[in-house]
């Protein structure tokens, strides 16, 4: 992999587009130098609006992040990260060293944009890809104290060319906005050798910045709504789902289980612009032909992922707050279903989209979501919150005691657990299976 400087450059309506909206972004590489626009005090005004967004300043969040500090908002400094791949091998021709690059551009909060190019082999970048998911579905060491595992080698090239320019510049969350072939990447099981990226970075990612609204959330009180299903005909029940629903719904909200959770009434609260989150526990599935054949389970029939398409014209253009897909890889589909639920989640009108991006175990998931939505209502954004979740789960903090799974301040998450559903994480839930593969789509605050 061969690092090198790249003048960064931008499709000027695009970046116009937001800059009206007093915020910043790029999209794919166009021809209008960044440097040549006035883009500093748009991106000014979105930091200090975003740290005010967050949480008041003298309020500080306990049990968030690493160590059990807090989360300061005056350090809270959000920055747009484009990746995009370009393969230069010929149909038919032998795939040879560097025969591709990923381009890096970061645009920070104030300043110019900072362009990186890795150069990389297509067939050597796949593989690498393809070992890390091997190791991460088999729970297998990820082998981070040697610089040739692929943790290290993929944070390398996708990371590692910008590492010094976010520590100089104090980014502590990056909306990523990646080409298709990058947003498989695990990004929080990458490792630079001393600790994990999901451990120290908020992120989301984004298909595109097009589908994201990057103005600020309503501040006020969240209309919440938690659905699920635990029983299914020909698949697997979900036993810890009404754990599940009760505990992340809180005091705030609805919540509606197995029969009482119908197609008709996922799409009713999901259309109705007066509820801000929603988290839906069942399993997907995604089958060749695209949405109409991927499949979201309700507590009575399947619901095609097609039906969100209508969401966006049912709310009159408000837009939902986060979607939550507590599935089975609902953050991927397959080549027609493209980003899966998660993705169409966006287009359908959310700012912001949980999936998962492998199989994950039901009970580490469950425990992961209680926790995540513990953080959210404490104050933290929802980067911020995914980020001290996977911190306290990879850190041991998140962990078993007796029958019942603990969060970092010791309150029970989830209880009553079976001997089988202890086995499944008795030796613990700090490797990345259990915390890497739950990904932020959309808007990261």
């Amino acid at each position: 992999m061969v690092s090198s400087q790249l003048r960064p450059q931008v499709d000027r309506p695009v970046l116009l587009r937001w800059l009206a909206a007093g915020l910043l972004a790029s999209d794919l590489i166009g021809t209008l130098p960044l440097q040549a626009l006035p883009i500093q005090a748009g991106a000014k005004t979105a930091s200090a609006a975003l740290s005010m967004a967050a949480t008041p300043p003298s309020q500080s969040i306990p049990g968030a992040g690493a160590g059990e500090g807090a989360f300061d908002p005056s350090h809270y400094t959000p920055a747009i990260l484009r990746l995009s791949f370009t393969s230069m091998v010929k149909a038919g021709a032998t795939p040879t060293a560097a025969d591709s690059f990923v381009d890096l551009i970061l645009i920070p909060p104030e300043g110019e944009p900072i362009g990186r190019r890795s150069a990389v082999t297509t067939a050597d970048f796949a593989s690498l890809l393809k070992q890390l998911y091997s190791q991460l579905s088999r729970q297998e060491p990820l082998n981070v104290d040697d610089a040739q595992s692929p943790a290290r080698q993929l944070y390398r090239i996708l990371f590692e060319p910008l590492a010094a320019d976010l520590q100089r510049l104090g980014i502590t969350t990056l909306l990523i906005s990646a080409d298709q072939g990058l947003q498989a990447v695990p990004f929080a099981a990458l490792h630079d050798g001393r600790s994990y990226l999901g451990e120290r970075l908020a992120f989301s990612l984004t298909p595109s910045l097009a589908l994201t609204p990057l103005s600020l959330p309503v501040r006020g009180p969240q209309r919440q709504v938690a659905v699920g299903a635990s029983q299914f005909d020909g698949l697997a029940a979900l036993p810890l789902v009404p754990q599940e629903v009760n505990r992340v719904e809180g005091a705030k909200g609805e919540t509606y289980l197995n029969r009482a959770f119908t197609p008709e009434l996922l799409l009713a609260k999901a259309g109705d612009p007066n509820v801000n989150r929603l988290h839906v526990a069942t399993h997907a599935e995604f089958l060749p032909g695209g949405p109409a054949k991927a499949r979201l389970f309700t507590g009575t029939e399947p619901l095609s992922l097609a039906s969100f398409a209508s969401l966006r014209q049912r709310r009159s253009g408000v837009l939902l707050d986060l979607i939550a897909l507590s599935a089975c890889r609902t953050a991927l589909g397959d080549r027609d279903s493209e980003l899966g639920f998660a993705g169409l989640a966006l287009q359908a009108g959310s700012r912001s989209a949980i999936g998962t991006l492998w199989y994950v175990d039901d009970v580490a998931t469950s425990a992961f979501f209680v926790q995540f939505y513990r953080y959210l209502d404490a104050g933290l954004p929802k980067a911020e919150a995914l980020e001290a979740t996977r911190s306290a789960m990879a850190q041991g903090r998140i962990r078993l005691v007796s029958d019942h799974i603990v969060g970092p301040r010791g309150d029970i998450l989830l209880d009553n657990l079976t001997p089988a559903q202890q086995r499944r994480i008795g030796a613990g839930m700090r490797h990345p299976f259990f915390w890497a593969g739950v990904t932020l789509l959309g808007t990261p605050w």
